[in-house]
């Protein structure tokens, strides 16, 4: 996210069809038949969901947190333990303002602390926000030697997110699928094995040229091990309701897109001259959390707090889910989103078998 760049709304219902039937609901955890699970150093995509090491199916239930801005050391992991969850999108960036590299330690030092809470760690970087160019200098990130050693000294839980949101609204599915065809196999190469996620376009709200070119970006994966996430920062005002949203649910289920929900909130969707943070910028987030428990799609609410009006916009501080980092100052979408709803993290998050068992499988 976010509240550090313009939002451009991308909504188009054309070509969206219902399911004939009704989708199946998926449980959180269940025992997947693959007997290669034994041979795969980490999670490991198979169909459209995520597995543990171990075999076990896992429905991601969790929370971004800034860490780079807001808590290098970590100590916001043992608050958002407390609400269930059993992932933190890392938020981390290749380079620090100055044009120096970031920390491999303090990032080894942060995804170690999610472990030890029994969260999956997903890591991303933060510099290409809505800049498709900037696509080969996060892959030079994940690609240096330090990263590459955290990686491997990591890869039997984490998840490695490419590049935050890379790529405005005007990036083709020719473009989508060169760039990142070649991201993956340069991360291959690398010796990089775990799930690559990989995030929309359109700052990663464009969830339909996910589904054309998903397949496309599977096969070209030598590890078959991709995950896509979209960011559903979709403006009620301008026709994103309860519909649309199932509707662009159904149509990725359909076509059996491994695919999670990256970032979500009650605002932060485009609202033309007014902030995002305003009330032009709300989002369905209840039907978001509803019709991805009815689906089986992971999601990752945006964003832990606080911080989130660090970016010049003061009103979204609506955005932060706990007004301090602290479990028991949860308020508003927040606390609804983590403890209260009936699909809050709290009331649907199981946690990975092969974390809970301390790296083992049980």
């Amino acid at each position: 996210m976010k509240v550090y760049i313009l939002f451009v709304f991308w909504l188009s219902v054309l070509g969206i069809g219902l399911l004939a039937g009704a989708c199946k609901r998926q449980d959180s955890v269940s025992q997947t038949p693959d007997t290669t699970a034994a041979q795969r150093p980490g999670f490991y995509v198979q169909g459209r969901f995520l597995y543990d090491h171990c075999g076990n199916q896992v429905l991601l239930r969790g929370v971004n947190k800034m860490n780079v801005w807001t808590d290098r050391t970590g100590s916001s992991f043992a608050q958002i333990a407390q609400t269930g969850a059993n992932c933190v999108r890392i938020v981390w960036l290749a380079h620090e303002e100055n044009g120096q590299p970031t920390s491999a330690a303090e990032l080894d030092n942060l995804i170690t602390l999610c472990v030890a809470r029994q969260m999956i760690p997903m890591v991303e970087v933060h510099d290409a926000t809505g800049e498709w160019s900037k696509l080969g200098q996060m892959v030079a990130f994940w690609k240096r030697a330090d990263i590459v050693q955290l990686i491997k000294k990591h890869e039997q839980y984490l998840l490695v997110n490419i590049a935050n949101e890379c790529g405005d609204d005007q990036v083709t599915d020719a473009q989508f699928i060169q760039g990142y065809t070649d991201a993956v196999q340069q991360l291959r190469q690398a010796g990089i094995h775990t799930p690559l996620v990989i995030d929309g376009s359109d700052w990663g709200k464009n969830l339909e040229q996910l589904v054309r070119v998903g397949d496309d970006l599977i096969q070209a994966d030598p590890a078959k091990n991709l995950l896509f996430s979209v960011h559903t920062y979709w403006p009620m005002a301008l026709g994103a309701n309860a519909q649309f949203i199932r509707q662009q649910f159904e149509a990725a289920v359909n076509a059996s897109l491994p695919f999670i929900v990256g970032e979500f909130a009650a605002y932060g969707a485009y609202a033309g001259d007014e902030s995002i943070c305003g009330p032009n910028g709300k989002v369905d987030y209840q039907t978001i959390i509803s019709e991805a428990q009815r689906l089986g799609i992971g999601w990752l609410a945006w964003e832990w707090g606080p911080g989130n009006a660090g970016g010049g916009d003061p009103l979204c501080s609506v955005m932060d889910m706990s007004t301090d980092g602290q479990f028991t100052n949860l308020t508003g979408w927040g606390k609804e989103t983590a403890l209260t709803h009936i699909n809050s993290i709290q009331k649907t998050s199981i946690r990975a078998p092969f974390l809970v068992n301390n790296s083992q499988c049980p």
